[in-house]
């Protein structure tokens, strides 16, 4: 499948460089040489990444993250996207030519039926007469008029040289490098972006106002760390600093820490302990990329590794955790997916669930639940708890804002639930932007610290 996509994504940065191509060409035509070359140059930067991709999938992807310096593959990523949205910048530009088209071609047919319905009119028969007692001195008229436009006629065979429109010709210019500028800004803006210090988001969650104990109470999430996709120690002391400087009672990690393989968990146990909620606790649930980094190792030694560096690592299950004279519950789902070989076999959502929940007390106090994925949150918005904390979408990287619970991001056909907060009957969900990420693009979609503060219902 992925190889596919590199396939497809290949074929349509050859195509949008032909019309790019073309269109300079066209716009200036003493420079044709140049433009070839800086074509050519500009596609192989560009499409080296999706044809990567196509050939070797994720490990074509790897090879570029591995032998590339960060800079440069960041670029050539940054350069990829910029392509896709020239791509989608002329789509759009097609499609309001089109309304336009159809506009013009609306109204000179109105006016048609306009001019029929006035000709059908009662006194059509008058105008006939009139017409019809013009003829004698129209037939006239009409040989002067002819013999006057032989006169003013051109030669036969001679051409007129067409004028040429300068402010036409400077606008074909401009929109020629308007719409590839733009996306190219655009692009790398989200390359910068990418490596900004996380935002802040905060989520109230109401608990009953006689647990006095827990109002205040904050939990700091932190999720899609992706150590090793453009995620070096610098980058991670700048999230440790950015998480412990909310001073949260407790942190949460939501998954995919690790990125693809278990040489990274030196990098990411180094994250763990660097971490200092104020009440001393670190809770852990699996992500996909956790188990793609296990088949270099084990899942056992992965799980150990993060369990060792401080992490409460919860597996369907559930914990108390006590705050002073109240407590809340704790609880982590399992990443929802088919066991591969070597691997073992992992519950049902519905089951693992069910297996959490029901080892949280029915008492009144506040329970919080874990799942990387969101999607879990369909299954579960029915049972027993108050928020669900996920991640795994990275709020689709590119966001358009958001209409309703439709979040406008790339990820929108995939599910409804990948970025910011929702609610069903009082059940609540809140998707994290996530703070790395194996495309080092975000526009509109910062890198994100979701800060959860209990307060009186």
């Amino acid at each position: 499948m992925f190889q596919l996509g590199g396939l497809v994504v290949t074929l349509v940065n050859g195509l949008l460089g032909l019309i790019l191509w073309r269109r300079l060409r066209a716009a200036f035509p003493r420079h044709g040489a140049l433009i070839d070359g800086a074509c050519a140059a500009a596609l192989l930067l560009l499409g080296h990444p999706a044809l990567l991709f196509a050939v070797a999938s994720f490990s074509g992807l790897r090879a570029i993250q591995r032998l590339l310096p960060d800079p440069l593959s960041m670029i050539a990523l940054g350069a990829q996207v910029s392509l896709l949205l020239y791509g989608l910048l002329l789509g759009v530009v097609a499609v309001a030519r089109a309304v336009v088209r159809a506009l013009r071609r609306a109204g000179p047919a109105t006016n048609r039926r306009a001019a029929t319905d006035a000709q059908a009119a009662p006194d059509a028969p008058a105008a006939t007469n009139v017409a019809g007692a013009a003829d004698a001195a129209g037939s006239t008229s009409a040989q002067a008029a002819m013999g006057a436009r032989a006169v003013n006629a051109p030669a036969v065979g001679a051409t007129r040289p067409e004028a040429v429109d300068e402010t036409r010709r400077r606008l074909i210019v401009g929109a020629t490098w308007a719409l590839p500028a733009a996306a190219v800004a655009v692009s790398m803006g989200g390359v910068l972006a990418s490596r900004q210090r996380p935002v802040v988001v905060r989520v109230a969650l109401p608990v009953r106002r006689e647990l006095t104990s827990l109002h205040g109470i904050t939990i700091a999430q932190l999720s899609d760390v992706h150590v090793g996709s453009f995620m070096d120690a610098e980058r991670l002391d700048e999230l440790r600093d950015a998480i412990n400087a909310v001073r949260a009672d407790i942190h949460v990690i939501t998954g995919d820490l690790l990125d693809h393989h278990a040489l990274q968990l030196e990098l990411s146990t180094r994250l763990l302990r660097g971490l200092r909620p104020a009440r001393g606790q670190v809770f852990f649930c699996m992500g996909n990329h956790e188990y793609i980094a296990a088949r270099s190792a084990s899942i056992p030694a992965i799980v150990k590794g993060l369990e060792e560096a401080g992490a409460q690592v919860l597996v369907d299950e559930a914990r108390e955790v006590r705050l002073g004279a109240d407590r809340l519950w704790m609880g982590a789902i399992d990443y929802p997916s088919r066991a591969r070989p070597g691997e073992p076999a992992r519950r049902p959502t519905v089951d693992g669930l069910a297996r959490a929940l029901g080892q949280m007390q029915d008492d009144g106090a506040p329970r919080v639940l874990l799942s990387h994925h969101p999607g879990t949150f369909r299954a579960a918005r029915e049972l027993p708890f108050d928020l669900m904390l996920s991640g795994h979408t990275h709020g689709g990287q590119i966001s358009l804002g958001r209409i309703g619970d439709y979040a406008l991001t790339p990820m929108l056909p995939a599910g409804l639930y990948h970025n910011g907060s929702y609610e069903h009957r009082g059940r609540r969900l809140h998707v994290n932007a996530g703070a790395g990420g194996w495309l080092p693009v975000r526009i509109n979609c910062p890198p994100e610290i979701t800060l959860v503060e209990l307060v009186p219902a």
